[in-house]
């Protein structure tokens, strides 16, 4: 009877532990479920694609030569103005009467010289008569030649006192759009202020300083020594993750939006960066409307090459692989595949390809982390509104 009952308990543990591996056994893994595209074939210009800085091509601090008191401001900030035109006028009191001592003093000077001249000529004809002696002639050419020098020297006062007086009225030394005011109405300011009173930035033309790649710079100077290179600024992207799913598709389907001007690349720098090995470059624009301020940040693109067509996929859809840029091709069956892709350019949130997909396939452009090789998908073309929804299949276990 031990020996039964002993039989009995084994069987019922063995009962238990089969219900328990059944139990525990593996799930299978859930449906992917991703993004497809139809890779088409696209216009597409090599071009360089760069982040610049609208910088004016003249920026100038207004600062006063001169200590003084600001007596009237003759202008308002914003406000456009011209080379020359008369911004802050000082207090003029003290230089005046500078001047107008000056000025007194050349008077006296010149009516010193006459005397001194007068006595020089009585003194030559007295001399050769023996009234005086020659000791007595050199005296009197003296302060003839005395007056001459007090007349330049009266002079060169007055020419400082009308340097000095035209100081007091600060003006434009260029064309542009003022700032800020620094200093009001009634403010005693010095020659050694760093703050200065007001900056005029010129804003037609203006220009755009960006960086050229290192692997863009010689297709840059090429396209340089051919005659113009056309730049576009455009309005800088968010610079987050883009749209998926039918957003991304309309986004995709825009194409590029207008630039925000265009004009020509003016300079490119001697030296290359050796931190970067980038060189630095400058774009010219007339900035009808002052649309460019100084200080944005505006994408800049210019192109580099001839236009040809070229496979475009969303930026989305390629990945950057170990050796290669690979995508995720869905075959039939929704089978999913590797394939090692070379990139021609990107633009506007697309890849252009060289080579690695042919029209028509349809490649992943979500989930791309949790895919591996051989999986099958279910996936929903964003490509076009007509594709096709969805497409059920069993994946890999």
């Amino acid at each position: 009877m031990k020996r039964v009952g002993n039989f009995a308990l084994l069987g019922l543990a063995a009962a238990l532990a089969g219900c328990g591996t059944g139990k525990d056994a593996k799930k299978p893994k859930p449906q992917a479920l991703v993004a497809a595209v139809s890779a088409r074939a696209d216009q597409f210009t090599p071009q360089l694609v760069a982040l610049g800085t609208v910088t004016p091509l003249q920026s100038v601090a207004v600062r006063t030569r001169v200590d003084g008191q600001i007596t009237a401001i003759l202008f308002h900030e914003g406000d456009n103005v011209r080379a020359g035109q008369p911004l802050f006028r000082l207090d003029t009191r003290t230089v005046a009467a500078q001047l107008a001592q000056d000025r007194a003093a050349l008077a006296a000077a010149r009516a010193n010289a006459v005397q001194a001249d007068a006595d020089l000529g009585r003194a030559e004809q007295l001399v050769g008569k023996g009234f005086i002696s020659k000791a007595v002639l050199d005296q009197k050419r003296a302060a003839a030649l005395s007056g001459r020098a007090a007349i330049s020297s009266a002079v060169a006062a007055i020419q400082s006192a009308e340097a000095s007086l035209s100081y007091l009225t600060i003006r434009a030394p260029v064309s542009g759009r003022t700032g800020e005011i620094g200093f009001k109405a009634g403010a005693a300011i010095r020659a050694a202020d760093t703050m200065p009173l007001v900056t005029i930035n010129q804003l037609s033309p203006i220009a755009v300083r960006f960086l050229i790649p290192a692997e863009q710079i010689q297709p840059v100077r090429f396209a340089m020594a051919a005659g113009r290179v056309t730049v576009a600024a455009m309005a800088r992207d968010d610079g987050g993750e883009g749209p998926t799913g039918a957003s991304a598709n309309a986004a995709n389907n825009a194409g590029p939006s207008a630039p925000l001007a265009t004009g020509r690349l003016a300079f490119l720098d001697n030296n290359v960066d050796p931190g970067n090995g980038s060189v630095a470059a400058k774009a010219e624009f007339n900035n009808v409307g002052d649309i460019l301020w100084p200080g944005a940040i505006v994408s800049v693109e210019l192109p580099l090459g001839t236009t040809s067509q070229r496979i475009s996929l969303p930026e989305s859809a390629v990945q950057t692989g170990r050796d290669t840029p690979f995508v995720w091709t869905v075959g039939s069956g929704g089978k999913i595949a590797m394939r090692p892709v070379t990139i021609a350019g990107r633009a506007h949130g697309k890849v252009y390809l060289a080579s690695g997909v042919s029209p028509g396939e349809s490649v992943v452009t979500d989930a791309l982390a949790k895919l591996r090789e051989g999986d099958t998908v279910k996936t929903h073309a964003i490509a076009s509104p007509t594709a096709t929804a969805l497409s059920m299949v069993k994946p890999r276990a």
